[in-house]
């Protein structure tokens, strides 16, 4: 397996014990076990256990932020095309998702600071496009904006917890309805 192959499934363990057991469980004890490699493998890749946690933080936040800038944001693209678009990138990296919108408890330092950025960056994104809908300036660290994340957010949470109970299309539905909501309040009177 080549260094970034391994890099890559030691990153994946490492993600999949947070996952499941929450940051405080990982080590590199287990990690190593987990991945059927000798620990002096996982220290060679990433020194110690922050240096571990960071490199993961750093790629769930990238996979999160690439997500996000996937959407086709042109000036054309309706709010089903985002609705599908953010259901595309919950459904290419579930697991990323889930540790990103539900963190376990015991973060490694720098965490929050990392979902704050990822969350102000999402609703400079969101404003952006609310504010063509709308036909003003939407504030993207106003009320409106900052409800309309959060509520997002508990609908991915729901939809990666139960997709069957929240399917895409109830997601969608929401969606609409909440952009809808946004729109009437944030339109000139």
């Amino acid at each position: 397996m080549s260094a970034a192959d391994r890099r890559a499934q030691l990153l994946d363990v490492a993600r999949d014990i947070v996952a499941a057991d929450g940051f405080g469980a990982v080590s590199i004890d287990r990690v190593a076990r987990e991945s059927q490699v000798a620990r002096a493998l996982v220290y060679q890749q990433f020194t110690d256990l922050s240096g571990l946690m960071t490199a993961l933080l750093d790629r769930e936040s990238a996979i999160a932020l690439a997500g996000v800038g996937s959407v086709d944001w042109s000036e054309t693209v309706d709010v089903d095309q985002v609705g599908r678009g953010i259901l595309a990138y919950l459904h290419a990296a579930p697991t990323s998702w889930r540790i990103i919108l539900s963190p376990p408890d015991g973060g490694p330092p720098g965490l929050c600071d990392r979902l704050e950025h990822g969350r102000a960056y999402a609703r400079a994104i969101g404003a952006r496009h609310l504010s063509r809908y709308a036909g003003v300036t939407v504030d993207p660290d106003g009320p409106t904006e900052r409800i309309l994340l959060a509520a997002l957010e508990e609908l991915a949470r729901l939809h990666l917890i139960d997709p069957a109970k929240h399917p895409d299309e109830m997601v969608l539905r929401y969606i609409r309805s909440l952009v809808g909501w946004a729109m009437r309040l944030e339109a000139p009177r």
